[in-house]
Parts: structure tokens; C-alpha cells; sequence
């Protein structure tokens, strides 16, 4: 599916961004799916960054290696220069799109995990659904205990913006595959367009609202 995009003035963002900014006290909880996966698996996790930003695939050899999330190859909140909005904001669209099928039970996860990047008024937001909406798709990198590998480059259009000094959206285009921990090749890939909203305070960035768009491939 190809995303439509529509040309709006800065002054029309900056209200659609005091809109959802208002919102976001009473947002409800990120509805990207939900189901169990397989429960009796490992753990596996680490990562990197962009041109476009990927992750560090590292070596699936023995599962003894494979003991925390993602195999060592996440990137983690501590990845972010919380006074750059880009490395804030890059650093979040990689860690939400980070997916262990030993571990994950949903893709809300992988937000869960990004909650240090985020205001306390959007990270109580990030709750696990009962299903995951991703379960078919996840159904064969399950099987061969993978995870994920993200890559990010900016969303094509006028998306991200500097709002103000103390306020910046950003978008971007993601694309994942799999990785299995028994070296089996999986053609299984994904596309979202991640846009985040965020706000400055005491001289730190924080993700105050994000949303995904399917894209697929």
C-alpha cells in the first residue's frame, strides 16, 4: 500500500501538533496489535544507527549466546543523546520496530522497552494488548526463535518539522527482517512509517505521542 501524504501550512501543523499534544492526557492505549507468539522460547538483545540506520546483526550460533533480547544487537534507550532530537527520536523508531518472538508476546514490547525515551504522560499509555495483531506475520520467525532487524531512513513529504524551539515531529520509513537463532533464511519483512512527536523540557527530548502506518512491501 503506498502512503498519501497531503501538503499542509506550518500554521496547520503547529495546531494539529497543540492538538494531539492536548490529547495526549487522555490518549488511549497504542492499538498495534496483539497475540501470544510461542511462549516456550529463550531471550535475546542491542543495536545501531543511520543512512540508512540499521542494526548490528551479530552471530546466531550457539542459543547459550543467545540469553538476552534481540541476540545483543538492540539498541537500547542509553543508544539516545537526549539533547539531540534526532538521535532521540532515531534511537525510539529503532527500539519500537526491535522484536523478539522468545520473548515478545506483542509489538507493543518493543514500545514498553522505549519508555525511558518517553514523558510520563505517554508511557503510561504503553500497555500490551490480549492479542497481537501481528500474529500471522510472526508466525514462521516464531518457529526459528528470530528476532528482528530494523532499519530507518526519513519519511519521503513534509512530515517532520521543527515546531518550535522546544517542539519537533519526525518521520520515518522502516523496513525490518528477521534474523533466526538456528540460521535458517526467512523472507518474512515489514514496513511501517513511524512519525513522533516531541517536546524539550530541562534540556532533554521526550517522545510525547508516536503512530505507525503500515506500508508493506
Amino acid at each position: 500500500m503506498t502512503a498519501k501524504r497531503t501538503h499542509s501550512s506550518p500554521a496547520v501543523r503547529r495546531r494539529r501538533y497543540s492538538s494531539i499534544a492536548a490529547a495526549l492526557s487522555l490518549a488511549v492505549p497504542l492499538t498495534l496489535a496483539a497475540t501470544a507468539c510461542t511462549p516456550d522460547e529463550d531471550r535475546a538483545g542491542n543495536v545501531a544507527e543511520q543512512e540508512p540506520t540499521t542494526v548490528d546483526e551479530g552471530t546466531s550460533t550457539t542459543a547459550s549466546a543467545d540469553l538476552t533480547a534481540g541476540a545483543g544487537t538492540f539498541t537500547t534507550p542509553e543508544d539516545a543523546d537526549r539533547t539531540d532530537v534526532e538521535s532521540t527520536a532515531e534511537v525510539a523508531a529503532l527500539i519500537m520496530h526491535s522484536w523478539d518472538t522468545t520473548t515478545d508476546t506483542t509489538q507493543t514490547a518493543a514500545a514498553i522497552r522505549a519508555i525511558p525515551l518517553m514523558s510520563n504522560e505517554w508511557a503510561t499509555n504503553q500497555v500490551e494488548p490480549e492479542r497481537n495483531g501481528a500474529q500471522g506475520e510472526w508466525l514462521e520467525p516464531a518457529e526459528h526463535q528470530a528476532y528482528s532487524a530494523p532499519s530507518i531512513v526519513a519519511a519521503p513529504g513534509d512530515v517532520s518539522e521543527d515546531v518550535a524551539p522546544d517542539k519537533a515531529i519526525r518521520a520515518y520509513d522502516v523496513n525490518w527482517r528477521w534474523i533466526s537463532r538456528n540460521g535458517t533464511e526467512l523472507p518474512n519483512t515489514g514496513r511501517q512509517i513511524v512519525t513522533i512527536y516531541l517536546e524539550k523540557h530541562d534540556g532533554q527530548w521526550d517522545v510525547v505521542f508516536h503512530q505507525f502506518q503500515d506500508m508493506g512491501l
